[in-house]
């Protein structure tokens, strides 16, 4: 049976809902942000689901059929470990906490909330005559009921001294002619951690509103994820990437807010970063693009965020007809703007380098439309928790070149850290 669709007015928005919905049921997401869709003209408030009416469990070989059969909303995470089945590489770090290398899973219900109207979307066992106002009533009486949280200090897996070193010991890499660039982060945790995920998800999306923000909870495991980058859209054969390389703080006031904006702009060590991301992405969008079709509409374009000013470029290219949105998508996978160049060896190097697995960090997270669409972020900015273990998790790192300072790219780190420590300052003991 076909997705069974139902629509609804509403005055008031049901996204913070949403998330707190999802996170009931031991699968469930809910995207919120404004670049969602922005590109391929599917742009909503928020994107929910719940239950599982298919998971695919067989071999990345035939998960294309599965996405390209379904002709329904998949839901997708790819996890960085999955480069080990991608490539031939291997990871000697431990994870703190395990994600799956891949899912697809279409769920039961599907919620879009958008432009005054939800659409509720059903398929299973659950399907019946009142099933759709039952599932709009459930999201409007939802309770959040927020008790008490706590975790501990957070620990940091490096000292300052020990990520000066470790910058020091990639730039020798480079030196050497091994890389022109690697993405190197650092692991920071939380331990006998007490959270309620979707609130916290909610507290840091009004904090933060970043447009490929994401909630999702995997049984006793979630990931709050207030993502700024985009990994990969596709509207049927058009494929767009905007890989995003170049940080800097907001200002105090707006003079000082303009100058560092300005000063990024003009950062040749974070344009040249970003450039070489750029050839990356050229260089993975050809294996699977049209001839000609790769090409860059946008390079150094700066957007600002609550926390940090951003630089980003644009590449577009035209999927090829033989091959499916899936298989472009591990073919560009892990993204460029998280590994380095050349690829391969850059994440030979960051094995090398860093002491902690990143599993779904610098992994990604989207979904498959019916409609021939599909967007996908960059797992930056965010909180991987495991409910059993009490185990709160997050990375930050940065882009290492030849004009890297280490101080400054320790700095750096500290500015992206900012939001999530500050939106744990309060629970932390």
């Amino acid at each position: 049976m076909d997705r069974v669709w139902k629509q609804f007015d509403t005055n008031n928005s049901i996204a913070e809902r949403l998330a707190l919905w999802s996170s009931k049921s031991e699968f469930g997401f809910c995207f919120r942000g404004d670049g969602w869709g922005a590109k391929n003209n599917s742009k909503f408030a928020a994107l929910a689901g719940i239950g599982v009416f298919a998971n695919y469990s067989g071999t990345l070989k035939e998960a294309s059929d599965f996405v390209d059969q379904a002709n329904d909303y998949v839901f997708s995470s790819l996890s960085y470990n999955l480069k080990n089945e991608l490539e031939n590489l291997s990871s000697n770090n431990p994870t703190s906490i395990e994600i799956k290398p891949f899912l697809l899973t279409i769920p039961e219900v599907v919620v879009i909330e958008g432009e005054g109207q939800v659409r509720i979307g059903i398929r299973g066992e659950i399907l019946s005559q009142k099933a759709h106002e039952d599932v709009l009533s459930d999201i409007e009486n939802i309770k959040s009921n927020p008790s008490q949280q706590q975790a501990s200090k957070p620990n940091l897996k490096w000292s300052r001294n020990e990520y000066l070193t470790k910058i020091r010991k990639t730039k020798d890499y480079i030196q050497l002619g091994e890389i022109y660039q690697a993405n190197i982060c650092q692991e920071i945790n939380w331990s006998q951690a007490q959270i309620q995920p979707a609130l916290l998800f909610n507290r840091g999306y009004e904090n933060n509103p970043n447009p490929f923000s994401v909630y999702v909870r995997l049984n006793n495991k979630h990931i709050l994820s207030w993502s700024p980058e985009r990994f990969l859209s596709l509207n049927d054969r058009e494929v767009l990437s905007q890989p995003m390389k170049g940080t800097a703080p907001r200002g105090i006031d707006k003079k000082e807010d303009d100058m560092l904006k300005a000063q990024l702009a003009k950062s040749e060590k974070d344009r040249r970063e970003n450039v070489m991301i750029v050839d990356m992405v050229r260089n993975d969008l050809s294996h699977f693009a049209e001839k000609k079709s790769v090409h860059v509409p946008e390079l150094y374009k700066i957007d600002t965020y609550p926390s940090v000013h951003q630089m980003h470029s644009t590449v577009k290219s035209i999927l090829r007809t033989e091959v499916s949105q899936f298989s472009a998508l591990l073919k560009a996978f892990p993204m460029a703007s998280m590994t380095g160049a050349p690829k391969v060896r850059a994440m030979q190097v960051i094995d090398d380098i860093e002491s902690s697995g990143r599993g779904m960090f610098s992994g990604s997270i989207g979904f498959f439309a019916p409609n021939g669409k599909a967007d996908f972020n960059v797992v930056i900015r965010t909180l991987i928790y495991d409910d059993i273990k009490q185990l709160l998790s997050a990375h930050v790192g940065g882009g290492i070149t030849a004009l890297s300072d280490e101080e400054s790219e320790y700095e750096e780190c500290l500015v992206k850290l900012d939001p999530i420590r500050k939106l744990l300052y309060e629970i932390e003991k």
